[in-house]
């Protein structure tokens, strides 16, 4: 696809574990902790990442079930929520790192003056915490979290939440994400996408969630837009 498609961009929308950040191992360990209070067997690492993407609850079930689209009994998935939400506050950024290029291609975009927004279907318990600890917060315009609407990605409202905010249309607008979860919502908003090599792809290989374009660091993106400028 040509990159004359993106002269019209002014904003740009971010996922962020995955994306931004990699945020897995910190997960992972709070999950594992918590189904060992549960008496439940922990699952490695390498699982955990193919998981994330649809959000807190979804992932605990995950967990509880060993199956992506599992439903253990109400009683024990309430214990399990509170339990993990409470073990993970505790350990949000001990061993999470930033991806390399996340700070040269936000800052980047800023210079150019793209409106940035950061779209999660992480709570927003743990949002905010995350990203000033990583000092990135302060790049973004808007944030929108897993608990903040009704829906979650790869329901196009949350991204459309921010066009109508903005005051801009799809084509204004691109979404940059490493699941299907971003893509899928992107593609339903009619907004171009970008996916990064990287990330927690739910078991699929990145060629097949069918972005528009595929990167090994947001510090391409600049790039892109400006050779359309």
């Amino acid at each position: 696809m040509s990159a004359q498609s993106l002269v019209q961009t002014r904003c740009v929308m971010f996922d962020l574990d995955g994306t931004l950040v990699d945020s897995a191992p910190d997960i992972a360990i709070s999950m594992n902790k918590m189904l060992l209070e549960l008496n439940f067997p922990p699952h490695d690492l390498a699982q955990v990442r193919d998981w994330i993407g649809n959000g807190a609850g979804r992932l605990i079930k995950r967990a509880l079930t060993g199956q992506l689209d599992g439903e253990p009994p109400e009683g024990l998935f309430k214990q399990a929520h509170q339990l993990f939400f409470d073990i993970y506050e505790q350990h949000i950024h001990v061993e999470s790192a930033m991806y390399p290029g996340v700070l040269e291609g936000l800052m980047a975009l800023r210079e150019q003056s793209y409106i940035l927004a950061c779209i999660t279907n992480k709570p927003r318990r743990f949002t905010p915490p995350l990203m000033e600890a990583f000092k990135i917060d302060h790049f973004f315009d808007y944030l929108i979290c897993g608990d903040d609407l009704t829906v979650k990605k790869p329901d196009p409202q949350v991204l459309q939440a921010i066009l109508k905010q903005t005051n801009l249309s799809p084509q204004q607008a691109i979404m940059v994400g490493d699941s299907a979860s971003d893509i899928k919502a992107a593609q339903l908003a009619n907004m171009k996408s970008f996916c990064v090599s990287y990330g927690y792809h739910q078991g699929k290989g990145v060629d097949a969630l069918g972005a528009d374009y595929i990167i090994d660091s947001i510090a391409e993106i600049p790039q892109y837009l400006l050779s359309t400028a």
